[in-house]
């Protein structure tokens, strides 16, 4: 960035000057996206400390991660309302701020029932933090710009995880667990700073009322869904708390579907699935977000509870995954999509992916930690292409007007695929452990993680070229 400075009037300082428009749209999207990432994988290996501090059971030190996440469900499906009817600079302003007000109460809590308060409400403007801000990133870039945009967005987007458990640990060692909420604090001034210096605000014309039942709905639906698929495994699915949650979610959704489709203006504007396009990327990202994110569940259980690796050697052992995603997403991503298209690549990576997460079932009990880095990092190199393609080709029958609404459902399908994904092979390597498998339950664990990816290999050949022919210009 070219360091040119110029006053701001009425700021009393200098700053500056707002590079291009698309580039600073980029940099301040990628900063809210990685102090949102960052802050949802530094806090599992702050639990320990945080449960011993407090003098609870893990049980209930569980809701820290667990609130969060439910909350963080509820404000996806109201990202597109608050942008389009307050402006989407306002409400992405808005969303951080909150994030970095929250973030101080979670550090400041001096008892877990804080604590799980303060993340309850972490995660409502957590929740608007990405739909808003890729809202406002693709609006920014014409179709056939949009594959470099999301070249960098899924850089950071794989970065930050890997960072985080590594950060997590050198603060709670160091320091003490409530730093690792302190850390967000400066990362977030940066880029409220940035948004409100760079961002352009959009808003769209005709926006009714808050659809406050489909709110509701959704909100209760995915909540009681996500409660399920996340405790399921380890409570054991006859459980009366994860069937009540289970059936009650799923009715709520039941009943928001035929709710908001009566509505001229809902909430979730469901009707934007009628477009076949973007019905089949949804459906294609569904399956394919489940099953990475299953792998990176089992693997190191397999690795920590299986042979005794440290928690440090089974982060590198994953870390190899996002330098491979790094790597494809920012060199060859773009060109492969502007040279193949949507179908190939996401056919071809599904497949390819599968293949080998499907080499993990052949593990042993003295398989090498670097002969399994090399396999995460094969695995990251196909899906960083995958990555790159899905989030260029998904919006590419939407129009500016229908984006910000598009990307509140594709948000959500990804929110809920990772939980099924997970509860699929957490659900299958209890049962075979159940049977007192050994092994052989980790392995079958790899192989249905691989076997996941199929659904998508095969509604990706329903993609037509035609559809995404403008961002491949």
């Amino acid at each position: 960035m070219t360091a040119v400075w110029s006053s701001v009037p009425g700021v009393g300082t200098v700053w500056p000057v707002r590079p291009n428009y698309k580039r600073a749209v980029t940099v301040v999207y990628v900063l809210g996206v990685f102090v949102q990432i960052l802050d949802a994988t530094v806090v599992n290996v702050a639990l320990p400390a945080i449960g011993d501090d407090f003098d609870v059971p893990a049980n209930e030190v569980e809701w820290v991660v667990l609130g969060y996440l439910l909350t963080l469900t509820i404000g996806i499906p109201a990202a597109a309302w608050v942008a389009d009817r307050f402006g989407s600079k306002r409400a992405y302003m808005l969303a951080l701020i909150g994030f970095v007000i929250t973030s101080v109460l979670c550090g400041l809590a001096p008892s877990l029932q804080w604590l799980v308060v303060a993340r309850l409400l972490q995660g409502l403007p957590a929740g608007l933090i990405m739909p808003v801000g890729a809202a406002i990133l693709y609006r920014a870039f014409p179709q056939n710009e949009r594959a470099g945009a999301a070249a960098a967005v899924v850089g950071v987007a794989v970065v930050a995880p890997s960072i985080g458990p590594v950060l997590g640990g050198v603060l709670v060692d160091n320091l003490s667990w409530p730093w690792i909420f302190f850390v967000n604090v400066p990362i977030g001034i940066v880029a409220i700073t940035l948004a409100w210096l760079w961002l352009e605000e959009h808003t769209e014309e005709g926006i009714g009322r808050l659809d406050a039942v489909g709110l509701a709905l959704a909100g209760l639906g995915l909540a009681g869904v996500l409660f399920a698929l996340s405790s399921g495994p380890r409570q054991g699915w006859g459980s009366p708390l994860i069937l009540g949650t289970l059936i009650g979610g799923l009715a709520c959704l039941a009943y928001l579907v035929r709710y908001e489709l009566g509505l001229d203006q809902p909430l979730v504007d469901l009707r934007l699935l009628a477009d076949r396009h973007f019905r089949t990327v949804n459906l294609v990202g569904f399956s394919m977000y489940g099953a990475f994110l299953s792998l990176i569940y089992v693997l190191p259980l397999y690795l920590q509870a299986y042979r005794d690796f440290s928690a440090t050697e089974s982060g590198t052992t994953q870390a190899p995954q996002a330098i491979g995603i790094f790597v494809t997403s920012n060199l060859f991503a773009k060109r492969a999509y502007k040279r193949f298209g949507a179908r190939a690549n996401l056919f071809v990576g599904c497949v390819a992916a599968g293949l080998v997460s499907v080499m993990f079932a052949f593990v042993g009990d003295d398989t090498g930690l670097w002969i399994m880095r090399l396999g995460t990092f094969a695995r990251g190199l196909v899906i960083g292409t995958m990555f790159v393609t899905i989030q260029t080709a998904a919006y590419a029958t939407m129009s500016l007007a229908q984006t910000g609404r598009a990307v509140s459902i594709f948000t959500t399908q990804r929110q809920m695929a990772s939980a099924v994904g997970t509860a699929v092979v957490a659900t299958i390597l209890t049962s075979a452990l159940r049977l007192d498998l050994g092994l052989d339950a980790y392995r079958i664990a790899f192989l249905v993680s691989g076997a996941l990816f199929i659904p998508s290999a095969l509604w990706a050949l329903r993609i037509n070229e035609a559809d995404v022919a403008a961002t491949r210009e």
